[in-house]
């Protein structure tokens, strides 16, 4: 997909803004050649007015349609494609009772099922698109397949009436921002949530602006500042519209507004516990909701029950797709070329946070490096192979972009740890296009610096060479470079530098050696490099019998802290005894 930005001297475009009903004429911000409906371009605007970003072409989709849904893209939807927690976000000022509640446009309906799982409330939902039907069959919700207008039967009004990802899709918001007005009365709450049409610039990465524009889809994207004046429009006496990201959440009524609450963490894996433990769940929900909580017990820290979920997990994945995400090195990963269904029926949607979470276990609660290389390596490789099968389809994966930059800079800095030498493929991501990884150029431009501060964290002494210095990279692309690491198994590498001190036959041999680290540009960036080189120093000379050398380099150092490791303070010891005899 092309992303042509227009500069500020490109020409104008008549037409009437669909938010604040401004007649423009509108700035052209964005055109994505041939991806309209039909093959024909499709053309976004800004208002010069309320400053919300909508499309040309207004005729918006038939969500209607009496198919079913694509089973495998659904099998995804579960597992991954579902933002899960950022659906349930907005519904933190809820609390457990009696309450109703309806969610428009919810499709599989997850929202509704938190509140009746958790909260004890009776959810209502609309929505006229087959994973309705996936809802009430997989969930057991009630969901009437059709639209909410404001014609339809209303006995009493809803306390909440939700609609997430919905607005953007309308041709026209005045109509449904009433519809939803009509839904709550004067006393229920509307809450709702939609892209943040600030965040369609090029700085956001791929992952994040291919679902944003979703072009034949995304009719409006609104402003913070467009969508506070459509709900003040539509009638609702009080509104807060807050930005989060690449998101929007809103919510109106005319009673007061609930105070600002997150969701809560506890009931959020309470409703996952809960999902989990119901009988005969279809096996790609039972993946995703598993995976879910995988994250939540990470993210809390809450290491022994993540590592015992994991293991439920690897279960379920060696009966279901015959693989062993136990042992991250052994997996194959879907060959170049392969289309999205193919390879959702190789690996699970989810594969790359499941590998990377459990990256994080191996770094964080066992303190095995290795191991975090392994699996995070692995992560990143399965994540660019998902969203290149997947994006023919029109399909992006903000989340997998997200986690695989994080895999990516944990296999680093694990490798590091453990002796490996990364700094070819940090130099090669580091140089290297949107291809390969498929890591946003922003964020190689920042990796270097982010390996450098996690060196520093862990006062590493090979900062200097993998950290601060580029090192030439083989002729090997990134994800080969990245394949062979890891079936070597990531073996451990001594910098030239500090092999030069350990073998160095004399004291001027040794001086030499430690002079060249110490004039290394950058040299006073690597505290723990020169600290270490002064430490196989200390050793070194102690070891060629140049005992008052060495004393009298320690004393001009000034650094007692070199005397915790116990070889120097073991030479220091000798030191002393020759000095003393």
């Amino acid at each position: 997909m092309q992303f042509i930005w227009p500069d500020k001297t490109s020409e104008a475009i008549a037409g009437t803004c669909p938010v604040c009903a401004d007649a423009g004429p509108h700035a052209p911000v964005l055109l994505l050649p041939e991806v309209g409906p039909g093959g024909a371009d499709w053309q976004i605007v800004e208002c010069p007015n309320c400053a919300s970003r909508f499309s040309t072409d207004r005729a918006g989709a038939d969500y209607r349609g009496d198919e079913a849904p694509d089973v495998t893209f659904v099998h995804y939807y579960m597992e991954q494609g579902a933002g899960l927690r950022s659906m349930l976000e907005p519904l933190g000022f809820m609390e457990p009772g009696q309450g109703r509640m309806l969610e428009i446009g919810g499709g599989f309906g997850f929202p509704s099922d938190y509140v009746q799982t958790v909260l004890g409330w009776t959810a209502k939902g609309y929505d006229p698109s087959g994973m309705a039907v996936l809802g009430r069959d997989y969930l057991g919700l009630d969901i009437t397949r059709d639209y909410w207008t404001t014609d339809t039967p209303l006995t009493e009004p809803f306390d909440v009436a939700y609609a997430s990802e919905v607005i953007e899709h309308i041709p026209e918001p005045a109509p449904f921002l009433a519809a939803m007005r009509h839904a709550v009365g004067d006393k229920g709450i509307v809450a709702l949530t939609t892209p943040n049409g600030a965040a369609l610039n090029p700085g956001t990465t791929p992952g994040m602006l291919i679902p944003i524009a979703s072009p034949g889809l995304h009719l409006t994207l609104f402003s913070a500042k467009g969508l506070e004046m459509a709900l003040n429009e539509a009638g609702f006496a009080n509104v807060r519209v807050e930005v989060h990201g690449t998101t929007l959440r809103a919510l109106a009524a005319n009673t007061s507004l609930p105070p600002l609450r997150n969701l809560d963490d506890e009931r959020y894996i309470d409703y996952l516990r809960r999902r989990i433990a119901t009988s005969d769940m279809v096996a790609p929900l039972l993946s995703g909701l598993r995976y879910r909580l995988l994250k939540e017990l990470v993210n809390a820290g809450r290491n022994d029950e993540a590592l015992a979920l994991y293991a439920e997990i690897a279960v379920s994945m060696r009966l279901r797709f015959g693989i062993d995400i136990e042992k991250p090195e052994g997996l194959q990963v879907p060959d170049a070329g392969i289309d999205g269904r193919g390879w959702l029926a190789l690996l699970p949607g989810n594969i790359t946070g499941l590998l990377y979470f459990r990256a994080v276990l191996a770094n964080n609660a066992e303190a095995d490096a290795r191991a975090a290389a392994l699996y995070a390596g692995q992560a990143a490789l399965v994540g660019a192979s998902l969203r290149r099968a997947i994006r023919p389809q029109g399909i992006e994966d903000g989340e997998t972009e997200l986690l695989s930059m994080a895999a990516i800079r944990l296999h680093l800095a694990a490798s590091i740890g453990i002796g490996g030498n990364a700094a070819p493929l940090l130099t090669m991501i580091e140089r290297g296009g949107d291809d390969g990884l498929l890591l946003p150029l922003s964020f190689r431009r920042q990796l270097r610096q982010a390996v450098i501060d996690d060196l520093r964290a862990t006062r590493h002494p090979n900062i200097l060479w993998q950290g601060l210095l580029p090192q030439e990279p083989e002729t090997l692309d990134e994800l080969t470079l990245l394949r062979r690491i890891i079936q070597e198994g990531i073996p451990p590498s001594i910098p030239p530098a500090f092999a030069a001190i350990e073998a160095a036959e004399d004291t001027a041999s040794v001086r030499a050696a430690f002079w060249s680290i110490w004039t290394t540009p950058r040299a006073d960036e690597a505290p723990a490099t020169i600290s270490h080189a002064r430490k196989l120093t200390l050793i070194r000379l102690v070891l060629l019998g140049a005992h008052g050398e060495a004393g009298l380099l320690f004393t001009a150092w000034g650094d007692p802290s070199l005397a915790e490791d116990a070889s120097v303070a073991t030479a220091l010891s000798i030191v002393a005894a020759a000095t003393q005899a």
